[in-house]
């Protein structure tokens, strides 16, 4: 059963070339002095941000306005943040839910403000299921992993949409595929399509 998905609001979007999951932490360098601002404002705020990803296949221009992206990305916090050796901003994000992007419009600065709302999410968990019990073992292996430890996630492994979100976001997956199992709003294709990759990677 779907969850009902919550009232919409506005928030910055940051188009990427890689996308983030659930769960998942992503570094960034920022150094355009919108998104300068925008981090300020979110710290300010005490508030995150949307990061969408870009479509690799579509022709983008260098107008700011012709850039292409998935409307289903994923709302972040900032959990950490320094300057870098380069001397540019450095922060880390974490992904807390995916949302849908309603409409867009855009500030002076050319920084692109949605109307975003949170998609909801399958309560179903088939973490019982025996076609599905690698996923759990390969992401319990991986989470005893001391560097892995270190990151203190906070995974519920009676949740099935935890354990795919989680586990995508510690292997190897490339944009396009992350950003299959975010479109997806079913959590037998998820497992499915993660089996998939587990496979191919030799778990």
């Amino acid at each position: 059963m779907q969850k009902e998905n919550s009232l919409s609001m506005e928030c910055p979007l940051f188009p990427l070339n890689v996308n983030v999951l659930p769960g998942g932490f992503l570094p960034l360098q920022i150094f355009e002095p919108r998104y300068i601002d925008m981090v300020k404002d979110r710290l300010n705020k005490e508030s995150g941000f949307c990061i969408v990803l870009l479509h690799p296949k579509k022709k983008v221009s260098s107008k700011e306005s012709d850039l292409s992206y998935y409307l289903i990305g994923t709302f972040v916090e900032i959990i950490d943040f320094n300057k870098l050796e380069n001397g540019l901003l450095g922060i880390t994000v974490q992904g807390k839910y995916r949302v849908e992007v309603l409409d867009t419009w855009k500030k002076k600065d050319g920084l692109i403000i949605g109307n975003i709302i949170e998609t909801g999410e399958e309560d179903e968990s088939v973490s019982l299921e025996p076609e599905y019990k690698n996923i759990w073992s390969t992401l319990k292996q991986i989470c005893d992993h001391p560097e892995i430890k270190k990151l203190n996630l906070e995974i519920d492994f009676s949740c099935s949409t935890s354990v795919v979100y989680n586990l995508a976001s510690l292997l190897p997956l490339t944009a396009p595929e992350r950003q299959t199992l975010l479109e997806s709003r079913s959590n037998i294709k998820r497992l499915d399509n993660l089996n998939q990759i587990v496979k191919k990677l030799g778990g």
